[in-house]
């Protein structure tokens, strides 16, 4: 994110990502950050300080015209560049932001915070090559600037480079340890290349430090059904369904699990009303949802099955 240059100084520097389902998933936030003013004209210091003011109050509109204002009195000042483009990211204007942070770039090439907010524009825009040319700068100016890895996972997982994803969310977390969605990002990392133990622990963490993460859950119950442990997936699955009741492969994947879990060798199954009462769920669950038709005649299926097995 970027960090809003002023007479005031922060104590540290970083930034979040709120879900993202991610690739469904992401909203990345640049929000402003006080630190020393540069030592420009004093006119340009004075309004920016102005602007910035304006900015952290929400007056978003007053802080565009005096940070223009300040660049004006001095084309040179970094700050402002930066601060006018998290104005205009905040409000999805990528264009505006994009020129703002490049200009930021070019007047003082060694910014990292300017490097990495051009970066996450490119990200925006799925411009994935030239948002990562953008994060290597930020390393080259900054071997510190640690949150960047998170953003150079986040164009790994978008690129399903899996290994690459979970180095960079590594060297992260070895650094930022309470931000959920880098373990959760790392668990699909190592279920894609089917680690899954390390997979489950990953999970595990993200679900310890956000336990309404719906996604973490769901994950993880697919991780545990991949290695058959149904007891297990039953408990994520249905965790899952609780925090989002309108997901109704949730529902699908705990009435299978719990089928499952139901199901001896031989394939006789117990408990049929009650696995049949899971199958009701999904139907409940998915009845309004155009996309699972198939799955609602598949089940609506299962359960006229197992009537007939509960009756023979």
């Amino acid at each position: 994110m970027s960090y809003c240059k002023g007479d005031v100084e922060m104590n540290k520097k970083y930034w979040s990502l709120k879900n993202f389902a991610i690739v469904a998933i992401l909203i990345l936030l640049i929000i402003p950050v006080s630190v020393p003013a540069q030592e420009d004209d004093q006119e340009a210091k004075k309004v920016f300080n102005a602007a910035l003011e304006a900015q952290q109050r929400g007056d978003d509109s007053t802080a565009i015209t005096l940070y223009q204002e300040a660049i004006t009195a001095n084309p040179n000042f970094t700050d402002a560049y930066i601060n006018l483009g998290s104005i205009y990211f905040k409000k999805k204007d990528y264009g505006k932001a994009e020129t703002n942070f490049k200009k930021a770039t070019e007047v003082d090439p060694a910014n990292a915070d300017a490097w990495a907010n051009l970066g996450r524009v490119y990200y925006k825009q799925k411009e994935y090559d030239d948002a990562i040319t953008c994060y290597n700068t930020v390393i080259s100016n900054d071997s510190e600037y640690f949150e960047i890895y998170k953003d150079i996972g986040l164009v790994k997982f978008v690129k399903k480079d899996w290994a690459a994803l979970i180095e960079s969310m590594t060297k992260f977390t070895q650094h930022f340890t309470d931000d959920y969605l880098p373990y959760y990002l790392m668990g699909k990392g190592y279920q894609k290349l089917k680690k899954f133990n390390d997979a489950i622990a990953n999970y595990k963490k993200s679900i310890s430090l956000n336990p309404e993460y719906y996604n973490s859950h769901n994950s993880l119950g697919q991780v545990y059904q991949a290695q058959e442990k149904f007891d297990k997936a039953y408990q994520s699955f249905k965790k899952a369904g609780q925090l989002k009741p309108g997901k109704y492969l949730a529902f699908y994947n705990m009435a299978w699990s719990y089928q499952m879990m139901n199901t001896d060798a031989e394939g006789n199954i117990s408990n049929v009303d009650k696995v049949i009462s899971h199958w009701n769920q999904f139907l409940k669950s998915a009845k309004n949802n155009p996309k699972a038709k198939r799955y609602i005649e598949n089940v609506e299926s299962t359960i006229n099955d197992l009537k007939e097995y509960k009756e023979f």
